[in-house]
């Protein structure tokens, strides 16, 4: 495989039309309207509590601050949080040197960052495979069951094709990655009020890459299914069968056979998580394996696509 016929011009223009048509198109909308869903409902199951609690003490004649609330609420989340981050590793949660990293990265995520606004990021990093494939399963397929990208690639290359629609649902991702963050970080600054306005700013910030990075993996990997099923609804079925069946049989197989978890790294989920690591090495790791996984199924898919009869 080469990428000799590359050219940057024609990939941003397939980037751009793609773009524009996808916001115009039904599944745009479709994956929008379940991004926006998600990334709110989680926010509001995470504040909620604080709410209800505040609401309820005082219903009753007492008192209690919302600062008082998280904390109370972050006490009895802390052992849920270690065993989210600490607990799919293979033995971490098994022996004392595990426990102690489990605890320090809790700490780290409860005690030293927002705490409700970790909670969120946490959640939305293990829905968000899902919610990706919505939006990047129909990348090539449906163009290919028509038989109308064979006038398509008449007039550009396979290869820039190929990127500018990758690059053209990471570009749509990322921008509604960037106004669930806005909006949930906005309504908890001006809402609760417990948190600095510095504070919320940067983890925010970093919330979104994180995101952003966690994303780009699965949208290669729906680019490289979208690129080998010719039907829309085939590439989404594969899609969502296999990110969910790998962290599926990790989970249940390593009961059986401790090894059989490392099924885990097969995509990302063994290393997402890390993105949100105290340990500012174990963050470039996790960032340096997302890429790498990235451009793996990239060069799988583009492999795939130039090599097939269409």
């Amino acid at each position: 495989m080469s990428f000799h016929d590359l050219h940057a011009r024609h990939t941003r223009l397939v980037c751009s039309y793609a773009f524009r048509h996808s916001v115009r198109g039904g599944t745009a909308i479709v994956y929008a309207v379940t991004t926006f869903f998600f990334g709110l409902i989680t926010a509001h199951l995470v504040l909620q509590p604080v709410e209800i609690q505040v609401d309820f003490i005082e219903a009753r004649g007492g008192e209690i601050s919302k600062a008082d609330a998280v904390q109370e609420l972050v006490r009895h989340a802390r052992k849920p949080v270690e065993w989210a981050i600490g607990g799919q590793d293979i033995g971490r949660m098994s022996n004392p040197e595990g426990n102690a990293e489990a605890r320090r990265w809790a700490s780290y995520l409860l005690d030293e960052k927002p705490a409700l606004l970790s909670a969120i990021w946490l959640i939305l990093l293990m829905g968000l495979p899902f919610l990706v494939s919505l939006g990047a399963f129909n990348q090539l397929s449906g163009d290919v069951q028509t038989k109308g990208i064979r006038y398509q690639i008449l007039r550009v290359a396979r290869t820039n094709l190929y990127l500018g629609r990758f690059l053209a649902v990471a570009l749509f991702t990322a921008g509604l990655l960037a106004a669930v963050v806005a909006i949930v970080a906005v309504y908890l600054g001006v809402e609760l009020q417990v948190y600095g306005a510095g504070a919320l700013l940067g983890w925010s910030l970093w919330g979104f890459v994180a995101l952003v990075i966690a994303a780009l993996p699965y949208i290669a990997l729906c680019s490289l299914i979208s690129a080998s099923v010719d039907s829309p609804f085939g590439s989404l079925t594969i899609a969502h069968i296999v990110i969910g069946a790998v962290p599926s049989f990790a989970l249940l197989g390593r009961a059986s056979w401790k090894p059989l978890a490392y099924v885990n790294y097969l995509l990302p989920w063994g290393v997402q998580s890390y993105l949100l690591h105290p340990d500012a090495s174990k963050v470039l790791l996790a960032v340096g394996a997302c890429l790498g996984y990235t451009m793996i199924f990239l060069w799988l898919g583009h492999l795939r696509f130039t090599r097939r009869d269409l």
